[in-house]
């Protein structure tokens, strides 16, 4: 069983698990108002007025509870008065028992319930408070009215807060379905497309559609290049079906099947504020279930990742797209609830989970902002630490937000659990990845003067297409040890040719003692060969940046960590094509080399500047390996004309890679678009960036 389909067993073994311990999302596993007869009892008399010592006006509990919108007697107050107390059992002995409700179910409701806070229990038992009520009541109880006796409780006032009470129920539950739903379509989307490619038929009806509805950008040719004004990467018409179906979706989840009392409400809210605490209600939960999805979609070990196929560079573009959802549901739940609670904000604004719940959207929303292109590329490194402190400040703010407003309810903090499982798993694999591969000792090598040639001993990995690693140089820059970046990798092995990879080869003659070959003038020999070199070795070339990478020169035994390898994007479809052409521009070469020894057909394409002429020098033994190339020095490659020339040689599937520069990849990109639509031959294109 693969880590993905045991991690998916855990993640349903969990649920269920919470699901039979009584917490879940309304309807799965637990109810605002159930038993509905004990609620509708103790509903009306909630807010009435009682007789305790030291409780006034100024020691009432003025949280806005799902019970009601009035000062309430405080729970202490309620857990010695004999009068609510009995008022509340009688009202519970009549009502739920023409119900059939059985005693250990009101018993439990009692105990959790019956004060208001499940911390502080009744001085009585549910039994013990009826054994004390030695005299049917009489006296029907009054709104307003202390209440300093055991009284009878009005038939329609309980059949009001009844109403209102399964109402709300109702409500509830189609909130936890859209919920679900959306949860659900969020990751079930990928799995299912994934799956598509094996229904019977459906490879030439991808072939087909891939051009039109997978490969083009959604604005112009750009997706690589940021936009004008750095607005941001455009994302490809694949992308945009995914993001357009989702925030679709949440439109319409968040905007229908809203009903209201149609009587006066026991909150208080008129009519329209009444729908806005809905509103607000869903948003609010939405907003928190997409929290784990935007999560485990920027998560290098994300399970999705192994499951589908799809790149990882195609889940941090959903990633920033489920976070703007999460933060825009975040503030409709804001402003709605503002609107909802308007006539108590000066006494709620005070209140710790009204001041969390600010704390959590302006987090959202300030991540919004600071995740923008122009900050990331101004300094990726600020970028990222600053993100992280928000994301935990977000988080930590719902928490607060929740556990202040309604403690452990069982539904809320388990997104928060999420969240945390799906940061936690990450970050471990990371770690764990980190450590198998050890500290090791790279030789750094200066190429030109920008590029640097970086061999590791002493790692011996299978590498594959398309696979990269994080690299850490924690003694470059002390102050931030933390600070790694992807990058494409090759075997060191690679670079050199086969005869300096076996070493000193001797050929040991040996005479026969067979007379017929010693008149034959035959002899037997042995060929003795050393251990090879290089094979347990990878090689990076790095192009110096603005970060950590400028401090990278000419060193001996320089310390490195290893986070990987991690795979790229999915080779399958590529090598099962006739002929696989290779693009590359730069240093995107390293991007392509293990490629052309994974395919029998390889056609490698290679454009460099001049003052990266060294590059090319340093490669010629991994070049020579390959028959058919063109590289071009100095000049631009023409992208059309390279697929012109498999399209005339009459291949019917043609794999084309490209790594490389921005304007490279996305012109590779609307290349294969158009030659791809004029159907003479199938297109499969991988374009491997670390545009993140």
């Amino acid at each position: 069983m693969t880590r993905a389909s045991l991690f998916i067993l855990a993640t349903a073994a969990s649920l269920f698990a919470t699901a039979l311990a009584g917490t879940g999302l309304i309807g799965y596993g637990q109810w605002w108002y159930e038993p509905h007869c004990s609620y509708a009892c103790r509903g009306v008399i909630a807010s009435a007025p009682l007789d305790c010592p030291h409780d006034d006006m100024a020691d009432m509990d003025m949280d806005m509870d799902m019970d009601m919108m009035m000062a309430s007697p405080t729970a202490p107050c309620i857990a010695e008065n004999v009068a609510f107390l009995s008022t509340l059992a009688y009202c519970i002995n009549q009502t739920c028992t023409a119900g059939n409700l059985p005693t250990w179910k009101i018993e439990q409701y009692w105990a959790d319930q019956a004060t208001g806070d499940p911390s502080i229990p009744p001085r009585w038992t549910y039994g013990a408070t009826l054994a004390n009520i030695t005299q049917a009541p009489e006296k029907t109880w009054e709104s307003g009215e202390v209440l300093n006796y055991t009284a009878l409780l009005s038939g329609s006032d309980i059949e009001y807060q009844d109403s209102f009470n399964k109402l709300f129920d109702k409500i509830e539950l189609i909130q936890s379905n859209y919920v679900i739903t959306i949860v659900v379509v969020g990751v079930g989307t990928p799995l299912l497309m994934s799956l598509i490619g094996y229904v019977p038929y459906m490879t030439g009806v991808l072939d087909r559609l891939k051009p039109y509805l997978v490969y083009p950008s959604t604005i112009g040719t750009y997706n690589i290049r940021p936009l004008p004004w750095m607005l941001g990467n455009a994302p490809t018409m694949g992308q945009s079906l995914y993001i357009a179906m989702f925030v679709i979706l949440n439109i319409i989840l968040g905007a229908v099947s809203y009903e209201g009392f149609g009587r006066p409400h026991p909150w208080g809210f008129t009519p329209a504020q009444e729908i806005a605490s809905i509103v607000g209600y869903r948003t609010g939960h939405i907003s928190m279930a997409l929290l784990p999805l935007t999560v485990l979609f920027s998560s290098r070990n994300n399970f999705l990742l192994y499951l589908t196929g799809w790149p990882y560079s195609t889940y941090i573009v959903l990633h920033r797209w489920v976070a703007r959802l999460c933060a825009l549901q975040a503030v409709v739940h804001s402003i709605a609830l503002l609107y909802a609670y308007a006539p108590k904000y000066y006494v709620e604004v005070k209140k710790p989970y009204w001041i969390w719940g600010i704390v959590a959207t302006l987090c959202l929303v300030i991540l919004l902002f600071q995740g923008l292109l122009w900050f990331r590329r101004k300094s990726y490194e600020v970028f990222l630490i600053l993100h992280i402190l928000l994301a935990v400040f977000a988080i930590a703010g719902c928490w607060y937000h929740v556990q202040y407003w309604k403690p452990f309810s069982g539904i809320y903090e388990n997104w928060i659990y999420a969240v945390c499982a799906v940061w936690f798993f990450d970050r471990l694999v990371r770690v764990l990845r980190v450590a198998r591969n050890g500290i090791c000792k790279a030789t750094v090598i200066d190429i030109s003067a920008d590029i640097v040639r970086v061999d590791v001993e002493g790692v011996r990995w299978a590498l594959e297409p398309g696979h990269h690693a994080y690299a850490y140089f924690p003694t470059l820059n002390p102050l931030r040890p933390w600070e790694n970046h992807p990058f494409s990798i090759i075997q060191t092995a690679m670079l050199h040719s086969r005869k300096h990879l076996i070493g000193t080869s001797e050929l040991i003659q040996h005479n026969s003692s067979d007379a017929k070959d010693i008149e034959a003038g035959m002899s037997k020999r042995t060929e003795v060969t050393t251990v090879p070199k290089a094979v347990d070795s990878i090689t990076m070339y790095i192009k110096k940046h603005s970060g950590i990478t400028k401090y990278l020169r000419t060193h001996a035994s320089l310390p490195v960590l290893f986070d990987g390898p991690y795979r790229g994007n999915a080779k399958e479809g590529v090598l099962k094509c006739d002929r696989v052409l290779l693009i590359g521009g730069g240093i995107g070469i390293t991007g392509l080399l293990m490629w052309a020894n994974a395919h029998v057909n390889v056609k490698l394409a290679w454009s460099l500047k001049e003052t990266s002429k060294s590059l090319e020098e340093d490669l010629a033994i991994a070049l020579d390996n390959i028959a058919d190339k063109e590289v071009v020095i100095g000049k631009r490659l023409d992208v059309n004309e390279l697929l012109a020339q498999e399209v005339k040689a009459g291949w019917k599937r043609v794999g084309v890679v490209v790594c490389g520069p921005d304007g490279l990849c996305d012109d590779v990109r609307q290349a294969v678009v158009t030659f791809g639509r004029r159907r003479e031959t199938v297109f499969e294109l991988e374009v491997d960036a670390f545009s993140w």
